[in-house]
């Protein structure tokens, strides 16, 4: 019944919309080519410019206003139901819209005997900095969002989020709240999955040490167990819904070291040291922070100073980027024809046929690869890519789009993608539905960064290890393994090729 009643709001509007005049209408609807038409989303910026020109054009658009102010929902409406009725048809996202347009931020702050030499007045800043880059990312006020020391407990900072960002010394700043002397995980991991709201997001700075409240004369293989057997009680069935991303950095490193057969007594250790920014939210809040541009320079992690790796957990499909066959590339082999009623997007082939001198067919799929929590070496590495078919298809290469590739022809196709697959089959003997997706992996950086002993600290790997990382992960990714529909993955590219 609501969506009939919507759907006749919407013609009413349209009705509205007609009488007030071809040339406003035509140019709102132009409007909204200009924002939406390439990649389907209205974000918070895209929003404040529809906002702008209606209330310029107040008198024109009466049927958009309710007690004055912009009815967001019959506004919503009608840029669905125009999109819908064009050719060809699509189907727009709305995110950080209305009431909803910024998320608020609960930031997490690790203070344990480990992490205080990370903001060392003897170190070169780079630790701070990171952080205050980051959160001054953050779009909207800064009012909403709050601040949490984390070690034994999770205690909430009563100085404020602008107090903690001005402080020269945040771990001074946040002395004498909670026990140093060992984190407590469970409850860590357990506030920033479970109780992150759908508002929310939540992000951890720690540098992934699992540790008890007693550890002296542990074996360490026992502590990696218990790590694993945390992450299995605390990641459960919040995980089809949240996703989390983990990135390393790399920090000055001033003052006492303590390994894991000696946590009451430190070594001091001058150096650099790797720590680790945990971000989660929902699967649609991590998917919006990269689509929606109020968000751009949060987003550029990469950019910080220490960055050095991301990896994103996730149950499956948080991504949907576009892609497109293409019809004239020059890596193209065999023959084909797109089927009929595609326009500007190609997913669909027929009348397949080998080519005549190399007995194979090749084809260009344009994809694009940006606006991603993924680093650029897994996202093109193929063998990172699964292919469900019936016939034979490999992935022979996965390379950035160019000037050659940008044809008059082609433009359209290409749309935003970022990169083009080469795909090569020996033959199509069947109609048949393709799925290529980007399986959700444990990057090679994880292990490369796990120690099993940190009590060498003048070791060369000392620097860029973290103890028992590898296991404290692998927990983690188990259980999103385990709530996702087989392996996990990132995005699944489907198509239909005919013979």
């Amino acid at each position: 019944m609501k969506k009939i009643i919507l759907y006749g709001l919407v013609v009413i509007l349209s009705m509205g919309l007609s009488s007030c005049g071809n040339k406003h209408k035509k140019d709102f609807n132009r409007l909204l080519i200009e924002l939406a038409d390439a990649d389907k989303t209205i974000d918070h910026q895209d929003w404040s410019a529809i906002e702008k020109y209606l209330d310029s054009q107040k008198e024109n658009f009466r049927d958009f206003y309710e007690d004055d102010k912009i009815n967001v929902e019959a506004v919503k409406e009608y840029i669905e139901d125009f999109f819908e009725h064009r050719r060809p048809s699509k189907q727009i996202s709305f995110v950080g819209i209305g009431d909803n347009a910024y998320l608020k931020v609960n930031f997490y702050l690790e203070r344990s005997g480990s992490m205080t030499p990370y903001d060392s007045p003897q170190g070169d800043g780079s630790f701070k900095a990171a952080i205050v880059q980051m959160l001054n990312n953050l779009p909207g006020n800064n009012g909403d969002n709050k601040i949490f020391v984390v070690n034994s407990k999770v205690c909430q900072y009563p100085q404020g989020f602008q107090k903690f960002i001005a402080d020269n010394n945040i771990f001074e700043a946040t002395k004498g709240i909670g026990d140093p002397s060992y984190t407590d995980f469970s409850k860590i991991f357990d506030t920033i999955l479970n109780k992150t709201g759908n508002d929310e997001l939540s992000i951890l700075v720690t540098d992934m040490i699992y540790s008890t409240k007693s550890m002296s004369g542990i074996n360490p293989q026992k502590v990696f167990a218990e790590a694993q057997g945390m992450t299995n009680a605390v990641f459960k069935d919040e995980v089809k819904k949240k996703s989390m991303l983990i990135v390393k950095m790399d920090g000055s490193y001033n003052g006492p070291y303590y390994s894991y057969n000696a946590p009451s007594t430190g070594k001091v250790y001058n150096g650099r040291r790797p720590y680790y920014i945990v971000i989660v939210g929902s699967n649609d809040n991590i998917a919006r922070l990269t689509s929606d541009k109020t968000y751009s320079s949060f987003c550029k992690l990469d950019e910080m100073r220490g960055f050095e790796h991301k990896y994103l957990f996730e149950t499956s499909d948080v991504y949907k980027p576009y892609y497109s066959l293409l019809l004239n590339n020059p890596d193209i082999r065999g023959r084909f024809l797109p089927e009929r009623g595609q326009e500007s997007q190609i997913t669909s082939i027929e009348d397949m046929e080998v080519d005549r001198n190399s007995g194979d067919i090749r084809l260009a799929l344009a994809v694009d690869l940006g606006n991603m929590f993924i680093d650029d070496d897994y996202l093109t590495d193929v063998r990172n890519y699964k292919i469900e078919s019936d016939d034979e298809i490999q992935i022979k290469e996965i390379r950035k789009i160019s000037n050659k590739d940008i044809t008059p022809a082609e433009k359209k196709y290409i749309g935003s993608a970022t990169h083009i697959f080469i795909l090569e089959m020996k033959d199509v003997k069947s109609d048949q539905k393709v799925d290529i997706k980007l399986l959700n992996r444990l990057p090679a950086w994880v292990d490369a960064s796990s120690s099993d002993d940190d009590t060498n600290i003048g070791g060369g790997m000392f620097a860029n290890t973290t103890f028992g990382l590898k296991y404290l992960l692998q927990g983690i990714y188990n259980s999103y393994q385990k709530n996702s529909d087989g392996e996990p993955y990132y995005f699944d590219l489907e198509m239909k090729f005919k013979n």
